[in-house]
């Protein structure tokens, strides 16, 4: 049984797709999040000690509460500015995915190749499961969106021969 390219192409074509919406959509969240996090310290600060107080009242001791309630501002800046450039930078390379710029493919591997790479270090330090999925995942977009850039620049649609 052999395998139809034009349906491959499509396919490959519609998961890049939905990683854009998804990069999009991301990014959204993690500006907003950044500007939270940057802006809203005494907010986050507060928050967070509403939301452990009652584990606090049950064990004073425990680790994950008391540094919840008590992050350290250098940890929380370096937070906000991080997910704020992630976010900012996705929802602009999305953008420019969807309007077809050619240097847009190139840039988003190069930047998510960087990321990649952060992710790592911080994967060797941690040994965070979710933070592997998501690098698995980031690894997947870059091979996804080198096959569309491949396909852009031969002059063939991902849909098939015009």
């Amino acid at each position: 049984m052999t395998s139809n390219p034009i349906k491959i192409n499509r396919f490959l074509h519609q998961l890049f797709e939905l990683g854009v919406v998804l990069k999009a959509v991301n990014g959204t969240w993690e500006t907003l999040s950044g500007v939270f996090f940057l802006f809203f310290n005494t907010t986050l600060a507060r928050l967070a000690g509403f939301l452990v107080r009652g584990e606090l009242l049950e064990n004073p001791q425990d680790r994950l509460a008391n540094y919840l309630t008590h992050i350290p501002t250098q940890a929380r800046k370096f937070a906000g500015t991080y997910i704020l450039i992630h976010g900012v930078l996705n929802i602009f390379l999305a953008i420019q995915l969807f309007r077809n710029r050619l240097w847009a493919y190139l840039v988003t591997i190069a930047a998510t190749a960087v990321f990649i790479l952060y992710q790592l270090y911080r994967i060797h330090l941690y040994h965070s499961m979710v933070l592997l999925a998501v690098t698995v995942v980031d690894i997947g977009f870059i091979l996804l969106t080198y096959h569309e850039y491949r396909t852009r620049v031969s002059g063939v649609a991902a849909t098939g021969p015009k």
